[in-house]
Parts: C-alpha cells; structure tokens; sequence
C-alpha cells in the first residue's frame, strides 16, 4: 500500500466576508482580497476574491468562501505553526490592455493562531498595515473579516467516511512526504479556487 494512503486529511475553508475602515484609501474601486497559504518545499497557493467597489455608504463586501482538501504529513501541520497566513488588500487597475494590480495593505493570521483557536475556528478582524494609497493617517487602519475552519481527519476516519478503495480516493502516484500538496493536488487546488471566484 502506498503509504500516501495513510496520510490523515486536512480540510481548510476559508470565508473573506467584508472590509472597514476603507475611508484612509483615496480609490476604493475594484478593491479584492487576496490570500497567500503556505503549501511546503518554500511553495505558496494564491487565492483571490471578486472585485468590488465600495463608496461612502456601503463597505467591501465579498462573503466569498474557498475550500481546500488534502492529505499531508504529520510533520506538515507542526510546520504549519511556525507559518502565517497572508492577507493583502489589493486594488486592481488597467494599464493599457493588461489588467493589474496593486497592495493597498498588508495583514497576517498565524497559523498557531488558527490551530491552536477552539475546534480550529477563526472568525476575527485582520488588521491591514498599509502599503499604498494612504489618504491620511488619522483614520483606522482598514480591516476585513475573515472566518477559517479547519478539519483534520485520521486515516482510519477518512476510510471509514469515504467507504471506499484507497486506489479510488484521487490520488494518482502519491505526495511528497516534506510537502503538504503533490503537484496534481497543487493543480487542483488552484483550479477549484478559479472556479470558484466565478
């Protein structure tokens, strides 16, 4: 048996709900959230909400939700802790015919703080330093809400839930045991988030 198949699952989602404290931006168009998670060997995935624009009346709102499943070393969920999770308040903007973007703030979540919160729920305020487009510096600082759930299943739980073959469960030759994602599952993981901003 390939012992990729006794791996235990973790499952991440994570919800990017809204942002505050806006008013220190001079452009509050297309503004998007952008996240950056720790995926082993120096590797990181890239996920990004819609666009939105916000005025004086109505704050950033995305309620937009990304999930993540895979099977990883135990050894990769106790690297996890010395890692953070990276948020970035973008703003998007044409230059021509190509579409970019640029950082307005910046914010981390320790992944201790995720792992360690009871039943490995988040739900909190991240606060964004600012990078760019400061209006004034006496207002607040801009924050967006953000809710992370994580799940991590034994092996013997993962068999009993799937009721299945282990050469059925999607995996093709197996994982990097030092990473947490093979290549097909780093595939993956950025097709689902694409799909799902859509």
């Amino acid at each position: 048996m390939d012992q990729s198949h006794k791996l235990p699952s973790f499952s991440c989602e994570l919800r990017i709900m809204q942002a505050q404290n806006v008013e220190s931006i001079k452009s509050t168009k297309n503004l998007f959230a952008r996240l950056y998670l720790p995926a082993g060997n120096k590797k990181r995935i890239q996920l990004n909400t819609k666009k939105v624009s916000s005025s004086i009346k109505y704050v950033p709102f995305w309620n937009q939700s990304f999930s993540l499943d895979c099977s990883c070393p135990q050894e990769f969920l106790e690297t996890l802790k010395k890692e953070s999770l990276v948020l970035e308040l973008r703003q998007g903007k044409v230059l021509g015919r190509i579409w970019g973007s640029h950082v307005v703030g910046r914010g981390e979540i320790p992944w201790k703080a995720i792992l360690e919160s009871p039943n490995m729920e988040f739900n909190e305020w991240v606060k964004m330093d600012l990078v760019s487009d400061c209006e004034d510096a006496t207002f607040k600082a801009p924050q967006v809400q953000v809710e992370i759930k994580i799940r991590v299943e034994k092996e013997n739980n993962r068999r009993r839930r799937l009721n299945n073959k282990w050469d059925q469960c999607g995996c093709k030759h197996g994982h990097d045991q030092h990473a947490w994602c093979s290549a097909e599952d780093y595939d993956i993981f950025a097709l689902g988030a694409i799909l799902e901003a859509f």
